[in-house]
């Protein structure tokens, strides 16, 4: 797996478990509302995904090229 699909992985991960444990305390406590939070809250996700593209453009021209393959096949 390429650094680029593990950090997503890693994102979408953390935002599962994030998500879950919202909706298991307004389950269990009545006291959040998750569609409160949601649209107060909305514009923090366009936030993260503008920082996780550019994390990914950045760290991807960091990326060096593979190597040459030296092996003499005849």
């Amino acid at each position: 797996m390429t650094a680029r699909k593990m950090s997503g992985a890693l994102t979408v991960g953390l935002v599962l478990i994030a998500l879950g444990i919202i909706l298991l305390l307004e389950n269990w406590y009545g006291v959040f509302s998750f569609w409160r939070l949601f649209a107060k809250y909305w514009p923090i996700l366009l936030i993260i995904i503008g920082l996780k593209k550019l994390h990914a453009y950045f760290t991807w021209r960091d990326v060096p090229a593979p190597l040459p393959n030296t092996e003499n096949k005849e």
